[in-house]
């Protein structure tokens, strides 16, 4: 955040004023869309009875969040003496108008810092130095008490990272200490409030930062990561916004304890600023930036994002500096008249997408497999002894081999390690990215390729970061200029005519960490044509999608309609034809909005044919879309309100996943008409209808028996029909079985869950859990886990096994769902429609999440499995196992 000192007039006028009463809001339904803008109109509007002046502008850009300052010094300029003159205005102003706010409690206040380098600072002024933690604690306290009925997400401080910001030099163990204060005295006030973590610059320092904080104590101190991912100078996709800015710290995420993602600030300016020196963006190219990187961050999982800023604020020798804004600075603090290209762009952004369910990110580019590793080739290493790669079958993406890379990174310097093939992989003339799929290993270590044309120029390109365990696909632009820094062998800065891997790079970052790990590798893949995108989102009929292409050029999107709906990036809207099915666009830097019901899917590289083609058909990949309107129906009552935010929403964990991780399927069953039913895969279960002709209520869509499946071995066809198979290897929970050696796994539940093991338990209500499940499917007792006190809270006599009150809350809980198209507070889940009967006992084991092996309580049930993790964030300590896809792998190995 760019901050500039005008307390002083604001304290004046606020003085002035101080009398008057807070002014009790009359709220509107709050804004839907995800995405929102620092305002500051409390600390930086200076005239408190015209502030709905600034808001009204804000509310006519449709955005449904707000970030606002709650400065400490103008609050309380001396102890115990409060002025809530700007603040109440502000906030009543705002909730009037449906606008969320994230409070920032930041900066501290000159006689609230025990440093002796702030005695010069006047003690009703704003200070970066530390504040003393108990007071920041006490003065968050009062203000989060006041203001509770209307603001809900509080963020404590704003980039510490910053030398600016934290003087008189980044602290993380002081801002740990400051945040192990703050987050009980904001919960005391408000048990339902949520705390955002400061803003930082992301990939790093967040990730180094953040891992500080966990290191001192404070991870559980914060509810959501708060992210700043400037690219500036380089644009969204260059910049791998997503990608790098998000991706690396999802990685660490998971490894320290997953917490949602927010963005809080970023942007690019038409100034100089305090990034890129006297560089400016023309205002056109602003609001295209604007809105690819809103569409890329939010298909990378960014629950909120929040550009900087709404209004310009600064001058520099009577120019405008810092011009982050969306409105310009005009005449003064006070002019909101004088708009830029960029406010347009974001209100037609949150009209058309900004409460919809991001359903992914397209490439409209055509995909060719360069190298599909199925093959064994020599490759040359170097250093030597920083790792190897070779053939391997442990982890498969498609066909029947990858390439095993292993690294090993011990100096604390400029560790990597790189691998030449010895024989030619070569890409077409004209190829725009080049992509490579990942298993990773939760590193988050840079993953780059080296490419050499023509002209022998060799220049290197980051992929993206190493994520946690599982399939991704990192894909990086090469038709551009590199910086210096990755011109491995330089001619004209660019790749000419046909491309050649020089290398695959694993890179530390930063330099100073050190590790070792395994990943593997899949598909090297090249795309030819303009580098074009299509951001993916649901909606009531078909699909919305924001295209681009980065430099201009045509593509062809199938279409299942005879004409579509065209919004341009400014809200225009147009009708256009699709002859034949195929719609042919001429797109460009400029974002459109793609209103239509997609056709067959676009065509891709086609991967080798697996070894043993599943008996039951093959698996059909997500495509963005629901396989029916009913399914939609049920995972938008729980899931839609986590996705979009919902006003009121507290933290929560998903019911079925974020998205399908399949297209429409049919798989045989023999009492369904024509021998098969319609389903698809969620993360956590599959829906199905297996009679389309039945009656609509609750039961017209199920979530099929997958985990009696996967233990029994017998995949079932019918209501009599099953098909003999192993039993699932699968880990029940954690990461994948391969690297997760003491985690049970579904075969290991063979020994104590129905219908293998049919004995029934004891009635043991009220007893404190302690049994403990080893893999080989032994069970000892533990007294040592007592001291987690989870206890028995009823026994289910129908198959005869204790429910742990645990789950039995999780149960029982209330939120927000969508019901009617409204947002309700209902009960969350029937849980014997979602869960099925339990069929095992509860167990502890010891399970590895994100390379980290914890004690972890599951139970299974016929649908699903139910994990308890007592060192999570108490809003995700009980989660739905991932039984979708540990089936999907199981049955298509997919």
């Amino acid at each position: 955040m760019r901050y500039t000192r005008h307390l002083s007039l604001l304290l004046l006028v606020g003085v002035l004023l101080a009398g008057w009463p807070a002014v009790a809001p009359v709220a509107q339904s709050a804004n839907l869309s995800v995405f929102g803008a620092n305002t500051h109109i409390a600390a930086s509007y200076p005239f408190p009875d015209s502030l709905n002046r600034p808001a009204d502008v804000v509310a006519q850009s449709s955005l449904g969040w707000v970030r606002e300052e709650f400065q400490w010094g103008r609050i309380e300029p001396r102890p115990g003496k409060f002025d809530w003159t700007f603040t109440d205005r502000a906030v009543n102003e705002l909730v009037q108008r449906g606008v969320n706010i994230v409070g920032l409690l930041n900066p501290a206040v000159g006689w609230g810092t025990p440093d002796p380098a702030d005695d010069n600072i006047p003690p009703e002024q704003g200070s970066f130095y530390p504040p003393d933690p108990q007071l920041f604690a006490k003065f968050a306290a009062t203000v989060v008490n006041r203001y509770k009925d209307r603001v809900r997400y509080w963020q404590v401080w704003n980039e510490p990272d910053n030398a600016v910001y934290w003087r008189p030099a980044p602290n993380p163990a002081a801002y740990a200490a400051l945040l192990r204060a703050v987050y009980p005295a904001i919960k005391g006030a408000d048990p339902g409030a949520t705390v955002l973590a400061a803003g930082i610059v992301s990939p790093e320092p967040a990730g180094s930062f953040l891992q500080a904080i966990a290191d001192n104590g404070a991870w559980g101190s914060f509810d959501i990561i708060a992210l700043h991912p400037y690219t500036d100078p380089l644009g969204p996709e260059a910049g791998s916004i997503d990608t790098v800015g998000i991706g690396a710290i999802q990685t660490l995420a998971a490894r320290l304890g997953p917490k949602p993602i927010w963005v809080t600030e970023f942007g690019w300016a038409d100034s100089p600023t305090d990034r890129t020196g006297e560089q400016a963006f023309d205002v056109e190219t602003q609001a295209n930036y604007l809105i690819r990187a809103m569409a890329l961050l939010r298909q990378a999982g960014v629950e909120r994002i929040i550009m900087y800023r709404f209004k310009d604020m600064q001058l520099r020798n009577g120019a405008p500096f810092n011009a982050y804004g969306l409105l310009r600075y005009g005449s003064g603090q006070g002019d909101y008249s004088q708009f830029k290209p960029a406010f347009n762009a974001f209100r037609t952004l949150n009209q058309q997408v900004g409460g919809r369910q991001p359903l992914g990110l397209r490439r409209l580019s055509e995909a060719q497999v360069a190298f599909d590793f199925e093959r064994a080739i020599a490759w040359q290493t170097f250093p030597t002894g920083n790792g190897s790669i070779g053939q391997s079958n442990t982890q498969v993406r498609n066909g029947g081999g990858a390439a095993e890379v292993r690294y090993r990174f011990t100096t604390g310097g400029n560790d990597y390690v790189s691998f030449t093939p010895r024989e030619a992989i070569t890409f077409p003339a004209g190829t725009s990215q080049i992509g490579l799929w990942v298993f990773g290993d939760g590193s988050s270590f840079d993953l780059k390729v080296q490419l050499r044309d023509t002209q022998g120029e060799i220049l290197q390109y980051r992929l993206g970061k190493i994520g946690p365990a599982g399939w991704q696909q990192l894909v990086a632009a090469v038709n551009g200029p590199v910086e210096p820094g990755n011109r491995i062998r330089f001619v004209d800065g660019k790749l000419d005519g046909e491309i050649t891997l020089q290398a695959i790079v694993i890179d530390d970052d930063p330099d100073s960490r050190t590790g070792e790990g395994v990943i593997y590798l899949d598909d090297l893949t090249g795309y030819s044509g303009p580098e074009a995108y299509a951001a993916r989102f649901a909606a009531d009929r078909g699909v919305v999608e924001v295209i681009w292409a980065v430099d201009g050029g045509q593509v062809r999107i199938s279409s299942a309609d005879a004409e579509v709906t065209i919004i341009d990036r400014d809200g225009g809207q147009r009708r256009q034809a699709a002859p034949g099915g195929v719609l042919t666009l001429d797109v460009g830097p400029r974002p459109i909005y793609l209103i239509y019901q997609p056709g067959a899917a676009q065509p891709q590289p086609q991967p080798p044919a697996p070894l043993q083609p599943p008996v039951s058909g093959g698996f059909v990949p997500a495509n963005g879309a629901f396989a029916d309107d009913a399914m939609r129906n049920v995972w938008q009552r729980t899931d839609q309100p986590v996705a979009g935010g919902a006003p009121g929403l507290r933290p929560r964990s998903w019911i079925w996943g974020p998205q399908p991780i399949s297209g429409a399927m049919r798989e045989p069953y023999a009492q369904s008409p024509g021998g098969s039913r319609l389903v698809q895969y969620f993360d956590k279960s599959r829906m199905e209808i297996n009679n389309p002709d039945a009656p609509r209520n609750q039961w017209y869509v199920t979530n099929g028996l997958l985990v009696v499946e996967m233990l029994t071995g017998r995949m079932q066809l019918g209501d009599a029909q099953f098909e003999d198979r192993a039993p699932a290897n699968e880990a029940v929970a954690g990461d994948p079985a391969t690297v997760n050696p003491n985690a049970p796994t579904y075969a290991t539940l063979r020994s104590v869950a129905f219908p293998v093991n049919q004995n029934r338990a004891p009635d043991q209500t009220g007893q404190v859990v302690t049994a403990f499940l080893n893999r080989d499917g032994t069970v000892v007792d533990r007294p040592d886990l007592a001291r987690y006190d989870v206890r028995i809270g009823r026994y289910e006599a129908t198959l005869g096994h204790n429910i742990p009150q645990v789950f039995l809350d999780y149960f029982a809980q209330q939120g927000v769902v969508l019901e009617n198209g409204r947002y309700v507070n209902r009960q969350i889940i029937d849980w014997l429609f979602v869960m099925g009967l339990p069929i095992s006992e509860p167990y502890w084991a010891r399970v590895k999440v994100g390379g980290v092996e914890k004690d972890v309580l599951m139970q299974a049930f016929e649908r699903r499995v139910l994990t308890y993790t007592p060192d999570n964030d108490p809003n995700w300590r009980v989660e739905m196992g991932n039984v979708g896809q540990h089936y999907v792998r199981w049955r298509y190995g997919r």
